[in-house]
């Protein structure tokens, strides 16, 4: 993914803006310094995966993807990103507010690494931060 003192670059898809707070929030308690792009619906987040394709971008670690956002929702971003030859391999974390077994198998057929349910409490919301940390590599993060 990187080499050895860099730091990661984390693309969250996410259109409410308590939620992007709530995720910088939970890095910032976890100790977890990542360069993070946020795009708030899903074209916005295409159009920065072909950024990257394109080489005009720096490449992409993980994706914190937000299933229902506007133009585009999270699974055609994950199709593009599956698809893409600079960061299609990179782990997925897709977070929802839906608990639906049939949203959470569409995810993992398209190749989402893991499926969060949005909690409604920052404690429980707090597990994302150990869920990042389990993906990401151990010699980039303390």
């Amino acid at each position: 993914m990187t080499t050895t003192g860099a730091r990661l670059k984390l693309l969250l898809v996410e259109d409410s803006p308590a939620d992007v707070y709530l995720v910088r929030e939970v890095l910032r308690s976890e100790g977890l310094e990542l360069d993070i792009e946020v795009a708030n619906d899903g074209e916005s987040a295409i159009r920065i995966l072909d950024r990257v394709d394109d080489s005009s971008a720096a490449p992409l670690n993980l994706l914190l993807l937000d299933l229902n956002i506007p133009r585009q929702n999270g699974n055609c971003v994950l199709e593009r990103l599956r698809q893409s030859p600079m960061c299609g391999t990179i782990p997925v974390v897709m977070m929802s507010s839906s608990d639906s077994p049939r949203d959470r198998q569409r995810a993992f057929d398209l190749g989402v690494t893991e499926y969060f349910r949005k909690p409604s409490s920052l404690a429980e919301f707090k597990k994302l931060g150990t869920l990042i940390r389990r993906l990401c590599p151990q010699d980039v993060v303390a």
